[in-house]
Formats: structure tokens, C-alpha cells, sequence
């Protein structure tokens, strides 16, 4: 895997392994390494020089193959649940494939010596060969052997047990043991009289204790590279930078494969957005495998958004900006998620602690954070930390659909481009009829937060609904509604823009354009003719109609292009509008009626005290007097009975 580079994986996030040399390079040290030793033992002039170049190129093809695999796994975090499997099969068939080498070994080695031909001199060892005394030199080695086994034994089960000095010095033992073992095997080839050349003795003597020789010697290599990547992980630990220049995030991701570290800005702008379209659509999850009473096999962190299908251009946004994670596609839905623990530790974590979650995802984040962490110091190996992390997704559960008072209430801070973020996911541009209007709707837990909303756009109502009857797993929801068109354009629509700059990136922005166009068409009243009516029905036949990439709801209506609304909207704007706008507030044309009593109105008493109403009823009904005087006075510009009307 010498050539990955973090792009080029995340341009194709299901390439479990990538096209890596090692393999081949290891098969063709294997093959001249057999060469080499059969050239040996037939005394070919430089045979010797060649046996150790090929067992030095076996070594380091292997050592590098087995980086590859440590850095894909860690750094790179390619290790899903897919590849995992994929490994485990693989070594399982090795395994298996191993024995069967082994046996055809010992079948050939029995066939002789049962049966010896007449070739062999009809007896075993045959005529000339003067075998080893197995009660000496190769008895320690069978001890030595057995003893490498007790080691790696102890080693396992103190990793299960999560004595982690138990497992190293098991390991260590078993290393050590191995090397012992190949020593002395090299010591008795050179003390045997004969060669791998004298007939089906020789053969199956040197093939079998050397194939045994060189699976020990596989096992070091590993473990030396896996030492080396440990020293290097321990030295780059703290290495996380966060930097606040300009209000952006400096990201600095820890070298891996002799690769440099790698730096990056991430804009505050940016940030506010994600952490407002994760409070809307992202998760936190802790998997537990093999979870049994107060203990787990292994456990597994992601941070995941999960979109329509139709939306795959935004997570790729996401990924492309963030620098790590991947995309998934199931079943009409796309995922991002990261799962990685280098990527969750020094880029995920620290965006949501730049930037605080304002929903009751702040609460999972954390208790997810606590549970990361304590993997990272690996406390995850112990029982007392095993429970925690179990503790810390029962917690993540238990709240799911709860509702928790949120201690963060005052310091919810909600600006344009979390805003922005937060309706990318939960928002909704629609209408009623004519009447366009603006909706969030989430589960009733996030009650205080749509408050906070509220007071931030400073429009609205909000409400909460019942559950639905017809659905066993409904909940109540919390909604924040604005449907008066002076609250539209004057409040909420340039919450959406910066610097004349669309905020919104996901397909919501199409909608949003749309329903601008609706917006402009009910306030300038042309929602009134038939001309208006036509051509707000077609608008509305695209609004959403962006996802509706599996559906064929829409199929048998006709159904005018975006040019072709386009063209009738020039046509349209060429008549006289219904309405006409007279210092804001709109009057029908040629008249001095206003159009709607659901305008704010500000009345001034002889103090200059300003009360504040949201119609004319409300206000007719609190002064006791007509809606036509109040109408009055703001045409005429008096006042009655010592008040005066604005509206706002």
C-alpha cells in the first residue's frame, strides 16, 4: 500500500486493500529463497551469497507488508467491518492451508518409512544416512517448541484479561523463544551428515524442519514492525494542535508510514455549519461486540450523518473538508461516517469541542468522548474500564428518547451559519395552499433550544404536537412555525445570506431558491389570478421533487421545466401586480385597504410608551375599539384617543 494517499481512498471508500507490492515481492524472496538453498546444498559457486540476499529480501518485503496492514488499520482506520471479516477468513485459509502443507510433509515422510522401496535399500533411514539422535539436540528444540506455546497461550489470555505487561512479556517470551528455536536448528544443520539432496530422507528432513523455521520466523517480523509503529505512536501523541487564528481550527493529523504531518485550517464558518447540520442529522454510536453481562470483545466508535441518496454531494463536501471518514450507500441512503481512532481523536473531537453542540446531542458527544478516550489510554483493556464505556452507551440510550433538562440552556449560542447547518437538515420550505410558509419540527426533548431559535430570529411560534395514534413508536414534537410573509422577508430570509452569499448547501438551497419565487409571487399578490395560480402550482411540483429520485408519484403530470417557470414569471411581472407596496406595507392596488391585519403594530400612548401587538384583532380587542379605526389612524397618520398606530 505504498501509494495511498488519504484522497484517493476516500474517492473510493469500499477499496478494502489496496494494490500493494509486498505480496508479490514476498512471493519471489520465497521462491529465490528455495532456489537459493537447493543451489546450497548442491555447493553452486555463490550460492551462499545469493541464500542470504534472499532471506534478507524475505524479511523486509514481509516487514513492509505487515506496516501496510498495522498502518491501514490504524492511521488510515480501512479496517471496517467488511475488511476485518475479510482478514479474518484470510488467516483462517492460512492457517488451515499451513496444516495441510504440514501434513502432506509428514504423509510423505511416513509413506517412506513405512514402506521403503527398494531404491531406498529397503529399510530407514536408508543405506549411508546416519540420522540424528532424536533424544539430544532435537528434544530441546521440542521442548523449546512446546515452551513458545505456553508463552503465546499466557500472552493471549492475559490480552483477554487486559493485563497488558502480562501480554507483553508473554510475547516477548514466545519472540525470544523463537529466536532460541531457529539457532539451534541452524546449529544441527550444520552438524548433519547429510544434505537435502540424499534421497526422500534428506528431502523430507530439511523441507519440514526448514518450512517450520521459516512460519517461526514470520511470526517475529510482525512484531518487531508493530514495536516500532507502538514507539512512533507514543512519541506523536500529544502531537494535536488547535490554534484559534482568525476564529478558524488548526487541525494537525499525526505522520504515519514516514509520511510528514499533515496541517489544516477549518473555517469558523464552516464549523458553525456542521455542528448546526449535526445537531439536525448526525449521530454518535458505540458498538459493543460480543457484548456478554459487564464485558465485550472489542468495541467500535462512529461518527455518522445519514442523508437521502440524492444528497451524496454534501457528505462528500463534508469528507473532502474534514480530511478523513468515508461514504456509504445502502439501500437509497448514503453515510458518512468515521470510525477511525486517529481521526476521532485529533479532528472529530476537537471540532465539537471548538464548537459546542446547542441540541441533546451535546449530552452523547460527551459521554461518546469519555468512552473514546478511554480507549485511547487503552482502559478499555481493564474491567473497571470496560464498564464505564458500558455504562457510557447505556447513558447515549437511555436519553435517545427522553427528554433532558439541557444545562447548556444559557450557553446555547445560535448564529446564521449554525442556523444555516441546522435547517440543511430539519428545515422545511413549504406552503399552505398560497401561503407560503417556514417549518422545523424535531422531537419535543429540543423544546428549549427552539425557544432559543425563537428569540434568535425573533419571529415565529412555536408548539408541540401529540404523538400520532396510528404509530406505536410516535413522540411529540416540538415545532417552530413562520407563515406571515413580513416575518419571511424581513426576518427569516436574510438569516440565510452572508456577505450575498446562499448559506444553505444541501438540496435544501434548490428548495429554498423555489420557494423564494413563491415568496415573491404571494407578497406581490399575483397568487390572486389565474395567471399567478399557474404558475405558483408548477413551482410547488418541484419543490422536494429533488429527492424524489425512487418515485413515481409525479409521472403522469405534466410537469413545466425551471426555464419554462421562468419565462412565464417574465410574462407575469409584466402585468400590474395585485398588490401594490407603499412604504412596506401593502395595500390593494389603487385603494388605501390594506391587504392582511397579520402585521405587527406598535401603539404610542401620550408617554411615548410603545406596546407591541401581532394584528389588528389583538390590538382592536386589548384598546376596545374598531379595526377600522386603528386602520384609519394608520392611513391618516392620526391618533385616537391619545394613541398612535405603526406598523412594523
Amino acid at each position: 500500500m505504498t501509494n495511498l494517499t488519504r484522497s484517493n481512498f476516500q474517492a473510493h471508500p469500499f477499496h478494502l486493500v489496496s494494490p500493494s507490492p509486498w505480496p508479490l515481492y514476498t512471493c519471489i524472496a520465497l521462491l529465490t529463497l528455495t532456489t537459493s538453498g537447493v543451489s546450497t546444498m548442491h555447493g553452486f559457486s555463490n550460492a551462499d551469497t545469493f541464500l542470504i540476499l534472499a532471506f534478507l529480501s524475505l524479511i523486509s518485503s514481509m516487514t513492509l507488508w505487515w506496516r501496510d496492514v498495522i498502518s491501514e488499520g490504524t492511521y488510515l482506520g480501512n479496517h471496517t467491518l467488511a475488511v476485518q471479516r475479510g482478514l479474518n477468513m484470510g488467516v483462517a485459509l492460512f492457517i488451515v492451508s499451513e496444516a495441510l502443507f504440514f501434513l502432506a510433509i509428514f504423509w510423505a515422510f511416513f509413506h517412506s518409512a513405512l514402506s521403503p522401496t527398494v531404491e531406498l535399500g529397503a529399510q530407514w533411514p536408508p543405506m549411508g544416512i546416519e540420522a540424528i539422535n532424536p533424544f539430544e539436540l532435537p528434544l530441546l528444540n521440542t521442548v523449546i517448541l512446546l515452551s513458545s506455546g505456553v508463552t503465546v497461550t499466557y500472552a493471549h489470555h492475559s490480552l483477554i484479561q487486559g493485563n497488558r505487561s502480562g501480554a507483553l512479556y508473554g510475547l516477548v517470551a514466545t519472540v525470544i523463544l523463537a529466536i532460541v528455536f531457529t539457532g539451534f536448528q541452524g546449529v544441527e544443520y550444520t552438524v548433519s551428515s547429510f544434505t537435502i539432496s540424499d534421497g526422500a530422507f534428506g528431502s523430507c528432513f530439511y523441507f519440514g524442519t526448514g518450512f517450520h523455521g521459516l512460519t517461526t520466523i514470520i511470526c517475529v517480523a510482525p512484531f518487531i514492525n508493530i514495536y516500532k509503529l507502538k514507539t512512533k505512536t507514543n512519541r506523536l501523541e500529544n502531537n494535536l494542535e488547535i490554534n484559534n487564528n482568525n476564529n478558524n481550527l488548526l487541525i494537525t493529523m499525526p505522520s504515519f508510514k514516514n509520511k510528514e504531518s499533515e496541517s489544516y485550517f477549518l473555517e469558523k464558518d464552516f464549523l458553525e455549519w456542521f455542528i448546526g447540520f449535526t445537531d439536525a442529522e448526525g449521530n454518535f454510536n458505540i458498538k459493543l461486540n460480543n457484548l456478554n453481562n459487564n464485558t465485550f470483545k472489542n468495541v467500535q466508535f462512529t461518527f455518522q450523518i445519514g442523508l437521502h441518496e440524492d444528497d451524496r454531494e454534501v457528505l462528500s463536501y463534508i469528507m473532502n473538508t474534514l480530511k478523513c471518514g468515508h461514504i456509504s450507500k445502502s439501500k437509497g441512503r448514503v453515510n458518512f461516517f468515521v470510525n477511525d481512532l486517529n481521526s476521532l481523536l485529533h479532528i472529530i473531537i476537537p471540532i465539537f469541542d471548538y464548537v459546542n453542540l446547542n441540541s441533546s446531542k451535546y449530552y452523547h458527544f460527551e459521554l461518546f468522548k469519555k468512552a473514546v478516550f478511554l480507549t485511547k489510554d487503552k482502559s478499555h483493556l481493564l474491567d473497571k474500564g470496560k464498564l464505564e464505556i458500558i455504562n457510557c452507551r447505556k447513558e447515549m440510550q437511555m436519553m435517545s428518547d427522553k427528554w433532558v433538562p439541557n444545562s447548556m440552556y444559557s450557553k446555547i449560542n445560535i448564529t446564521n451559519n449554525w442556523l444555516a447547518g441546522f435547517i440543511d437538515g430539519d428545515g422545511s420550505f413549504s406552503y399552505n395552499k398560497y401561503v407560503p410558509r417556514f417549518r422545523l419540527e424535531n422531537h419535543c426533548k429540543e423544546l428549549e433550544l427552539y425557544n432559543k431559535i425563537k428569540e434568535f430570529t425573533t419571529v415565529g411560534n412555536t408548539f408541540l404536537t401529540s404523538p400520532r395514534v396510528n404509530r406505536v413508536d410516535s413522540n411529540s414534537t416540538v415545532v417552530l412555525e413562520i407563515n406571515k410573509i413580513k416575518e419571511l422577508k424581513d426576518n427569516l430570509i436574510p438569516l440565510m445570506y452572508k456577505d450575498d452569499c446562499l448559506l444553505l448547501r444541501t438540496l435544501k438551497s434548490k428548495d429554498f431558491l423555489l420557494w423564494l419565487k413563491l415568496i415573491d409571487i404571494y407578497y406581490k399578490g399575483y397568487h390572486t389570478i389565474t395567471e399567478g395560480k399557474k404558475i405558483f402550482d408548477a413551482i410547488k411540483l418541484h419543490i422536494n421533487r429533488y429527492k424524489l429520485t425512487n418515485t413515481t408519484l409525479l409521472e403522469n403530470m405534466k410537469i413545466l421545466s425551471i426555464s419554462e417557470i421562468d419565462n412565464l414569471l417574465v410574462q407575469l411581472y409584466l402585468l400590474d401586480s395585485p398588490y401594490e407596496i407603499k412604504q412596506g406595507i401593502r395595500y390593494y392596488r389603487n385603494t388605501d385597504k390594506l391587504v392582511s391585519e397579520a402585521t405587527n403594530i406598535v401603539v404610542i400612548d401620550n408617554n411615548n410608551n410603545k406596546t407591541f401587538y401581532s394584528s389588528f384583532t389583538v390590538c382592536a380587542k386589548s384598546l376596545h375599539i374598531s379595526r377600522k379605526t386603528i386602520k384609519n389612524c394608520l392611513n391618516t397618520g392620526g391618533s385616537y384617543k391619545g394613541y398612535t398606530f405603526v406598523l412594523s
